[in-house]
């Protein structure tokens, strides 16, 4: 199973990283004011990253994932 490793975007908190599995990656949507990006799950979690949706997509393309809603 393929992952992607993104930098949270949680205001106030010291900046962490995640490891999401590609295949429960259902959207990504560019969030407005440069506040990130909002990546849906397949569980209907939202999670906000700091990397830009073009770099994202990118990398969900190179693993062979086609994504929903992006």
């Amino acid at each position: 199973m393929a992952f992607v490793v993104l930098h949270l975007n949680e205001p106030g908190r010291q900046t962490s990283k995640i490891a999401l599995a590609v295949d429960h990656i259902v959207s990504v949507r560019e969030v407005a004011d440069d506040a990130g990006t909002e990546i849906k799950l397949s569980d209907g979690t939202l999670i906000n990253v700091t990397e830009p949706y073009q770099v994202i997509i990118d990398d969900l393309t190179e693993s062979g994932l086609s994504v929903v809603g992006s």
